[in-house]
Protein backbone atom coordinates (compact mmCIF):
# COMPACT_ATOMS: atom_id res chain seq x y z
CA UNK A 1 0.00 0.00 0.00
CA UNK A 2 1.40 3.48 -1.00
CA UNK A 3 0.37 6.74 0.28
CA UNK A 4 -0.05 8.91 -3.01
CA UNK A 5 1.97 12.31 -3.29
CA UNK A 6 2.13 15.59 -1.82
CA UNK A 7 1.51 18.71 -4.10
CA UNK A 8 4.00 19.67 -6.78
CA UNK A 9 3.65 20.11 -10.48
CA UNK A 10 2.28 16.64 -11.95
CA UNK A 11 3.56 17.62 -15.41
CA UNK A 12 0.90 15.01 -16.55
CA UNK A 13 0.23 15.18 -20.51
CA UNK A 14 -3.77 15.71 -21.17
CA UNK A 15 -5.99 12.29 -20.58
CA UNK A 16 -9.11 10.95 -21.87
CA UNK A 17 -11.01 10.24 -18.76
CA UNK A 18 -14.25 8.45 -17.45
CA UNK A 19 -15.84 8.69 -14.24
CA UNK A 20 -18.41 6.59 -13.52
CA UNK A 21 -21.06 7.06 -10.55
CA UNK A 22 -24.30 6.26 -10.14
CA UNK A 23 -26.11 9.46 -10.08
CA UNK A 24 -24.24 13.23 -10.81
CA UNK A 25 -26.11 15.90 -8.80
CA UNK A 26 -23.59 17.91 -6.97
CA UNK A 27 -25.79 19.88 -5.16
CA UNK A 28 -27.19 16.42 -3.38
CA UNK A 29 -23.48 17.06 -1.51
CA UNK A 30 -21.19 14.38 -0.32
CA UNK A 31 -19.77 12.14 -2.42
CA UNK A 32 -21.36 13.47 -5.45
CA UNK A 33 -20.43 17.00 -4.33
CA UNK A 34 -16.63 15.84 -3.93
CA UNK A 35 -16.83 13.77 -7.60
CA UNK A 36 -17.96 17.13 -9.12
CA UNK A 37 -14.94 18.86 -7.72
CA UNK A 38 -12.83 16.37 -8.77
CA UNK A 39 -14.13 16.38 -12.32
CA UNK A 40 -13.93 20.36 -12.53
CA UNK A 41 -10.87 20.35 -11.63
CA UNK A 42 -9.15 17.40 -13.73
CA UNK A 43 -11.21 19.15 -16.69
CA UNK A 44 -9.27 22.56 -15.86
CA UNK A 45 -6.17 20.78 -16.47
CA UNK A 46 -7.08 20.13 -19.75
CA UNK A 47 -7.68 16.47 -19.76
CA UNK A 48 -11.17 15.58 -21.67
CA UNK A 49 -13.16 14.03 -18.88
CA UNK A 50 -17.00 12.33 -19.52
CA UNK A 51 -19.32 11.60 -16.72
CA UNK A 52 -20.89 7.74 -17.05
CA UNK A 53 -24.00 8.15 -15.11
CA UNK A 54 -27.35 6.62 -14.26
CA UNK A 55 -28.96 9.68 -13.50
CA UNK A 56 -27.28 13.34 -14.29
CA UNK A 57 -28.06 17.17 -13.95
CA UNK A 58 -26.76 18.47 -17.21
CA UNK A 59 -27.04 22.16 -15.61
CA UNK A 60 -24.63 20.95 -13.33
CA UNK A 61 -21.70 19.59 -15.72
CA UNK A 62 -18.89 21.44 -15.28
CA UNK A 63 -17.68 23.88 -18.83
CA UNK A 64 -16.06 20.74 -21.14
CA UNK A 65 -17.40 17.78 -19.38
CA UNK A 66 -19.38 15.22 -21.56
CA UNK A 67 -22.62 14.17 -19.85
CA UNK A 68 -23.46 10.45 -20.56
CA UNK A 69 -26.95 9.25 -18.74
CA UNK A 70 -28.56 6.32 -18.77
CA UNK A 71 -31.59 8.07 -18.01
CA UNK A 72 -33.35 5.60 -15.64
CA UNK A 73 -32.75 7.35 -12.48
CA UNK A 74 -30.73 6.63 -9.57
CA UNK A 75 -30.17 2.37 -9.19
CA UNK A 76 -32.87 1.48 -6.25
CA UNK A 77 -33.24 -1.89 -7.14
CA UNK A 78 -31.23 -4.90 -8.47
CA UNK A 79 -32.39 -5.21 -11.45
CA UNK A 80 -31.73 -1.31 -11.79
CA UNK A 81 -28.33 -2.00 -10.69
CA UNK A 82 -27.45 -4.80 -12.89
CA UNK A 83 -28.59 -2.41 -15.83
CA UNK A 84 -26.53 0.43 -14.97
CA UNK A 85 -23.68 -1.69 -14.80
CA UNK A 86 -23.90 -3.43 -17.57
CA UNK A 87 -24.69 -0.12 -19.69
CA UNK A 88 -21.88 1.81 -18.29
CA UNK A 89 -19.44 -1.19 -19.19
CA UNK A 90 -20.77 -0.88 -22.76
CA UNK A 91 -20.21 3.04 -22.77
CA UNK A 92 -16.46 2.69 -20.97
CA UNK A 93 -15.40 -0.28 -24.27
CA UNK A 94 -17.12 1.78 -26.87
CA UNK A 95 -15.64 5.53 -25.49
CA UNK A 96 -12.12 4.97 -26.60
CA UNK A 97 -10.95 6.17 -23.18
CA UNK A 98 -7.27 6.09 -21.99
CA UNK A 99 -8.08 5.59 -18.41
CA UNK A 100 -11.47 5.36 -16.40
CA UNK A 101 -12.03 5.95 -13.07
CA UNK A 102 -15.04 4.48 -10.90
CA UNK A 103 -16.29 6.13 -7.50
CA UNK A 104 -19.21 3.40 -7.28
CA UNK A 105 -17.89 -0.26 -6.74
CA UNK A 106 -21.07 -1.42 -8.71
CA UNK A 107 -19.25 -0.92 -12.09
CA UNK A 108 -15.61 -1.70 -12.71
CA UNK A 109 -12.82 0.65 -13.94
CA UNK A 110 -9.11 0.94 -14.43
CA UNK A 111 -8.77 2.73 -11.22
CA UNK A 112 -11.62 2.40 -8.72
CA UNK A 113 -12.10 5.12 -5.70
CA UNK A 114 -14.74 3.85 -3.33
CA UNK A 115 -15.41 7.02 -1.70
CA UNK A 116 -17.87 5.71 0.41
CA UNK A 117 -15.05 2.57 1.16
CA UNK A 118 -16.29 -0.75 0.84
CA UNK A 119 -19.65 -2.01 1.13
CA UNK A 120 -19.45 -4.53 3.78
CA UNK A 121 -17.52 -2.16 5.42
CA UNK A 122 -20.69 0.14 5.58
CA UNK A 123 -23.19 -3.01 6.52
CA UNK A 124 -20.70 -4.33 8.96
CA UNK A 125 -20.79 -0.78 10.88
CA UNK A 126 -24.12 0.15 10.20
CA UNK A 127 -24.78 -3.02 12.40
CA UNK A 128 -22.23 -2.12 14.96
CA UNK A 129 -24.26 1.19 15.79
CA UNK A 130 -27.17 -0.93 17.08
CA UNK A 131 -27.40 -1.88 20.59
CA UNK A 132 -25.68 -5.28 21.39
CA UNK A 133 -27.77 -8.45 21.03
CA UNK A 134 -30.97 -8.88 19.23
CA UNK A 135 -30.83 -5.43 17.76
CA UNK A 136 -27.61 -6.29 15.98
CA UNK A 137 -29.05 -9.77 15.36
CA UNK A 138 -32.20 -8.08 13.56
CA UNK A 139 -30.31 -5.70 11.53
CA UNK A 140 -27.72 -8.44 10.09
CA UNK A 141 -30.98 -10.65 9.38
CA UNK A 142 -32.77 -7.55 7.67
CA UNK A 143 -29.39 -7.07 5.47
CA UNK A 144 -29.27 -10.90 4.75
CA UNK A 145 -33.06 -10.55 3.07
CA UNK A 146 -32.56 -7.60 1.21
CA UNK A 147 -32.43 -8.01 -2.35
CA UNK A 148 -30.34 -4.58 -2.62
CA UNK A 149 -28.28 -4.96 -0.24
CA UNK A 150 -26.77 -8.56 -1.10
CA UNK A 151 -26.68 -7.12 -4.97
CA UNK A 152 -24.34 -4.63 -3.69
CA UNK A 153 -22.11 -7.05 -1.86
CA UNK A 154 -22.08 -9.00 -4.75
CA UNK A 155 -21.35 -6.71 -7.59
CA UNK A 156 -18.48 -5.28 -5.36
CA UNK A 157 -17.27 -8.84 -4.77
CA UNK A 158 -17.61 -9.14 -8.73
CA UNK A 159 -15.74 -5.57 -9.39
CA UNK A 160 -12.87 -5.91 -7.57
CA UNK A 161 -11.91 -9.61 -9.34
CA UNK A 162 -12.28 -7.78 -12.41
CA UNK A 163 -9.51 -8.07 -14.61
CA UNK A 164 -9.79 -4.47 -15.94
CA UNK A 165 -9.37 -3.14 -12.11
CA UNK A 166 -6.01 -2.01 -11.95
CA UNK A 167 -5.70 0.02 -8.97
CA UNK A 168 -7.99 0.60 -5.72
CA UNK A 169 -7.14 4.79 -4.89
CA UNK A 170 -8.04 4.39 -1.05
CA UNK A 171 -9.43 7.98 0.68
CA UNK A 172 -7.80 7.09 3.60
CA UNK A 173 -5.45 4.30 5.15
CA UNK A 174 -9.01 2.97 6.96
CA UNK A 175 -10.07 2.33 3.56
CA UNK A 176 -7.69 0.77 2.51
CA UNK A 177 -7.53 -1.35 5.39
CA UNK A 178 -10.77 -2.28 4.70
CA UNK A 179 -10.05 -3.97 1.41
CA UNK A 180 -7.01 -5.41 2.83
CA UNK A 181 -8.94 -7.27 5.76
CA UNK A 182 -12.28 -7.88 3.85
CA UNK A 183 -11.11 -9.45 0.38
CA UNK A 184 -7.46 -9.74 0.59
CA UNK A 185 -6.48 -7.19 -1.79
CA UNK A 186 -2.49 -6.97 -1.74
CA UNK A 187 0.08 -3.48 -0.62
CA UNK A 188 0.58 -3.20 -4.41
CA UNK A 189 -3.15 -2.88 -5.53
CA UNK A 190 -3.83 0.17 -3.33
CA UNK A 191 -2.60 3.35 -3.29
CA UNK A 192 -3.74 5.71 -0.44
CA UNK A 193 -4.78 8.88 -1.85
CA UNK A 194 -5.98 11.02 1.34
CA UNK A 195 -9.27 12.85 0.97
CA UNK A 196 -9.22 16.63 0.11
CA UNK A 197 -11.33 18.84 1.11
CA UNK A 198 -12.31 23.36 0.28
CA UNK A 199 -12.84 25.71 2.87
CA UNK A 200 -12.39 29.24 2.38
CA UNK A 201 -9.25 30.62 4.56
CA UNK A 202 -10.06 33.19 7.57
CA UNK A 203 -8.38 35.69 9.43
CA UNK A 204 -7.76 35.65 13.31
CA UNK A 205 -9.86 38.69 13.08
CA UNK A 206 -12.75 36.82 11.37
CA UNK A 207 -12.76 33.98 13.60
CA UNK A 208 -12.31 36.67 16.49
CA UNK A 209 -15.64 37.84 14.87
CA UNK A 210 -17.71 34.85 14.42
CA UNK A 211 -17.01 33.69 17.62
CA UNK A 212 -17.97 36.70 19.57
CA UNK A 213 -21.04 37.49 17.40
CA UNK A 214 -22.77 33.37 17.61
CA UNK A 215 -22.11 33.49 21.15
CA UNK A 216 -24.48 36.51 21.66
CA UNK A 217 -26.54 35.24 19.32
CA UNK A 218 -27.05 31.98 20.77
CA UNK A 219 -26.34 32.99 24.17
CA UNK A 220 -23.41 30.75 25.33
CA UNK A 221 -20.92 32.41 28.15
CA UNK A 222 -17.56 33.23 26.62
CA UNK A 223 -16.42 30.90 29.35
CA UNK A 224 -18.08 27.44 28.15
CA UNK A 225 -16.35 25.34 25.82
CA UNK A 226 -18.19 25.29 22.64
CA UNK A 227 -18.13 22.35 20.57
CA UNK A 228 -20.03 21.57 17.43
CA UNK A 229 -21.13 18.87 15.45
CA UNK A 230 -23.00 18.35 12.13
CA UNK A 231 -24.12 15.44 10.69
CA UNK A 232 -26.82 14.70 8.21
CA UNK A 233 -27.36 11.10 9.70
CA UNK A 234 -26.92 11.93 13.50
CA UNK A 235 -27.36 8.11 14.52
CA UNK A 236 -24.85 6.78 12.53
CA UNK A 237 -22.29 10.01 13.25
CA UNK A 238 -22.37 9.78 16.93
CA UNK A 239 -25.51 11.87 18.15
CA UNK A 240 -26.74 9.06 20.71
CA UNK A 241 -22.78 8.66 22.36
CA UNK A 242 -22.30 13.14 22.12
CA UNK A 243 -25.58 13.56 23.84
CA UNK A 244 -24.27 10.49 26.70
CA UNK A 245 -21.14 12.15 27.01
CA UNK A 246 -22.32 15.61 27.12
CA UNK A 247 -24.56 13.97 30.11
CA UNK A 248 -21.46 13.11 31.79
CA UNK A 249 -19.36 16.83 31.31
CA UNK A 250 -22.88 18.40 32.81
CA UNK A 251 -22.44 16.02 36.05
CA UNK A 252 -18.60 16.70 36.23
CA UNK A 253 -19.32 20.50 36.68
CA UNK A 254 -17.96 21.00 32.91
CA UNK A 255 -19.68 23.88 31.26
CA UNK A 256 -19.71 22.86 27.78
CA UNK A 257 -21.95 23.81 24.98
CA UNK A 258 -22.78 22.06 22.03
CA UNK A 259 -23.92 23.28 18.54
CA UNK A 260 -25.65 20.34 16.30
CA UNK A 261 -26.20 21.00 12.37
CA UNK A 262 -27.48 19.47 10.28
CA UNK A 263 -30.89 17.00 9.88
CA UNK A 264 -32.97 16.29 13.67
CA UNK A 265 -36.07 14.82 13.83
CA UNK A 266 -38.43 14.96 17.42
CA UNK A 267 -36.64 11.57 18.80
CA UNK A 268 -33.65 13.43 18.77
CA UNK A 269 -34.98 16.45 21.21
CA UNK A 270 -37.09 14.13 22.87
CA UNK A 271 -33.13 11.87 23.65
CA UNK A 272 -32.09 15.82 24.66
CA UNK A 273 -34.63 16.25 26.72
CA UNK A 274 -34.85 13.16 28.39
CA UNK A 275 -31.20 13.30 29.01
CA UNK A 276 -31.54 16.37 31.17
CA UNK A 277 -28.67 18.58 28.58
CA UNK A 278 -30.72 20.86 26.93
CA UNK A 279 -29.15 24.01 28.35
CA UNK A 280 -25.83 22.99 27.41
CA UNK A 281 -27.22 22.07 23.29
CA UNK A 282 -27.95 24.69 20.19
CA UNK A 283 -29.90 23.32 17.13
CA UNK A 284 -28.71 25.07 14.55
CA UNK A 285 -30.42 22.85 11.41
CA UNK A 286 -28.81 22.76 7.86
CA UNK A 287 -26.67 25.30 7.02
CA UNK A 288 -24.17 26.01 4.37
CA UNK A 289 -22.12 28.52 6.26
CA UNK A 290 -20.13 25.61 8.10
CA UNK A 291 -17.10 27.27 8.26
CA UNK A 292 -18.35 29.90 10.33
CA UNK A 293 -19.71 27.48 13.03
CA UNK A 294 -16.25 25.96 12.54
CA UNK A 295 -14.26 29.35 13.13
CA UNK A 296 -16.53 30.19 16.48
CA UNK A 297 -16.04 26.64 17.96
CA UNK A 298 -12.99 25.87 20.34
CA UNK A 299 -13.56 21.97 19.15
CA UNK A 300 -15.47 20.06 16.15
CA UNK A 301 -16.27 16.64 17.65
CA UNK A 302 -17.66 14.21 15.53
CA UNK A 303 -18.08 10.17 17.01
CA UNK A 304 -18.81 9.05 13.80
CA UNK A 305 -19.98 4.48 14.75
CA UNK A 306 -18.64 5.03 10.39
CA UNK A 307 -16.94 7.38 7.32
CA UNK A 308 -13.91 6.66 5.25
CA UNK A 309 -12.80 10.13 5.72
CA UNK A 310 -14.94 12.95 7.07
CA UNK A 311 -15.13 16.52 5.42
CA UNK A 312 -16.37 17.67 8.59
CA UNK A 313 -12.81 16.89 10.33
CA UNK A 314 -10.83 18.17 7.22
CA UNK A 315 -12.32 21.39 7.12
CA UNK A 316 -12.74 21.50 10.86
CA UNK A 317 -8.86 21.32 10.55
CA UNK A 318 -8.10 23.49 7.78
CA UNK A 319 -9.61 26.22 10.34
CA UNK A 320 -7.51 25.31 12.74
CA UNK A 321 -10.08 24.14 15.30
CA UNK A 322 -9.31 21.08 16.92
CA UNK A 323 -11.40 17.64 16.13
CA UNK A 324 -12.38 14.55 18.15
CA UNK A 325 -13.57 11.29 16.60
CA UNK A 326 -13.07 7.85 16.44
CA UNK A 327 -10.73 5.08 14.87
CA UNK A 328 -13.75 4.46 12.41
CA UNK A 329 -13.21 7.87 10.93
CA UNK A 330 -9.92 8.13 8.06
CA UNK A 331 -9.85 11.51 8.47
CA UNK A 332 -8.50 10.67 12.18
CA UNK A 333 -5.46 10.14 10.36
CA UNK A 334 -4.89 13.76 10.60
CA UNK A 335 -6.36 14.28 13.86
CA UNK A 336 -3.25 12.19 15.68
CA UNK A 337 -0.44 11.38 12.86
CA UNK A 338 1.43 8.29 13.12
CA UNK A 339 4.90 11.17 13.66
CA UNK A 340 3.65 13.99 15.16
CA UNK A 341 1.68 15.97 17.64
CA UNK A 342 -2.49 15.32 17.80
CA UNK A 343 -4.50 18.18 16.45
CA UNK A 344 -7.45 16.64 18.81
CA UNK A 345 -8.34 13.16 19.89
CA UNK A 346 -9.52 10.16 18.93
CA UNK A 347 -11.35 7.87 20.69
CA UNK A 348 -11.25 4.47 19.46
CA UNK A 349 -14.84 3.05 20.32
CA UNK A 350 -17.96 5.10 18.95
CA UNK A 351 -19.82 3.57 21.63
CA UNK A 352 -17.53 4.46 24.68
CA UNK A 353 -19.11 7.35 26.26
CA UNK A 354 -16.84 7.52 28.96
CA UNK A 355 -14.15 7.90 26.91
CA UNK A 356 -15.40 10.46 24.74
CA UNK A 357 -16.54 12.39 27.40
CA UNK A 358 -12.97 12.39 28.52
CA UNK A 359 -11.19 13.38 25.47
CA UNK A 360 -13.94 16.52 25.49
CA UNK A 361 -12.54 17.08 28.72
CA UNK A 362 -9.65 17.41 27.89
CA UNK A 363 -10.28 19.71 25.49
CA UNK A 364 -11.56 22.07 27.87
CA UNK A 365 -8.80 23.36 28.96
CA UNK A 366 -7.36 26.34 27.11
CA UNK A 367 -3.89 25.43 27.07
CA UNK A 368 -4.34 21.64 25.76
CA UNK A 369 -6.77 23.26 22.65
CA UNK A 370 -3.72 25.75 22.04
CA UNK A 371 -1.52 23.14 22.01
CA UNK A 372 -3.73 21.12 19.12
CA UNK A 373 -3.59 24.48 17.20
CA UNK A 374 0.02 24.95 17.38
CA UNK A 375 0.15 21.40 15.67
CA UNK A 376 -1.86 21.81 12.67
CA UNK A 377 1.34 23.08 10.67
CA UNK A 378 0.46 22.70 6.44
CA UNK A 379 -2.84 20.41 7.03
CA UNK A 380 -4.84 22.33 5.18
CA UNK A 381 -2.35 22.22 2.54
CA UNK A 382 -2.33 18.23 3.09
CA UNK A 383 -6.13 18.04 3.20
CA UNK A 384 -6.50 20.12 0.28
CA UNK A 385 -8.88 19.18 -2.85
CA UNK A 386 -6.14 20.59 -5.00
CA UNK A 387 -3.31 18.08 -3.34
CA UNK A 388 -5.80 15.22 -3.84
CA UNK A 389 -6.61 16.32 -7.42
CA UNK A 390 -2.83 16.31 -7.80
CA UNK A 391 -1.97 12.64 -6.28
CA UNK A 392 -5.40 11.18 -8.27
CA UNK A 393 -4.24 12.60 -11.50
CA UNK A 394 -0.47 11.38 -11.26
CA UNK A 395 -2.15 7.59 -10.26
CA UNK A 396 -4.44 8.26 -13.21
CA UNK A 397 -1.49 8.81 -15.72
CA UNK A 398 0.31 5.91 -14.40
CA UNK A 399 -2.70 3.24 -14.97
CA UNK A 400 -3.02 4.83 -18.76
CA UNK A 401 0.51 4.11 -19.58
CA UNK A 402 0.66 0.76 -17.99
CA UNK A 403 -2.21 0.14 -19.92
Amino acid sequence: MSVGPGREPTGVAPLRVAVVIERFSPSAGGNERSTSEIVQRLAERGHQVTVVCSEGEPSAVPEGVELLSHGRGKPRSSLQLWAFRRWAIERLAAGGFEVSMSVTMAVPATVLQPRGGSVRETIERNIAMRKPGFAQARKRLAVRLNPKQQTLLALEKKTLADPAVQSVAAVSRYVARQFEQHYGLSDDQIVVIPNGAACPAMTGEQKAAARRDLRKALHIPDHATLFVFAAQNPGLKGFGPLIGALKRLRQQGQETVVLLAGQYRYTHHAWIAEMGVREQVRMIGPTRDMPTLYAAADVTVLPTFYDPASKVVLESLMLGTPAISTGYNGASDFIAPENGPRRGRVVADPADEAGLAAAMAELCDPEARAGCVAAMGDVAEQVSMQTHVDALERLLDRVALRA
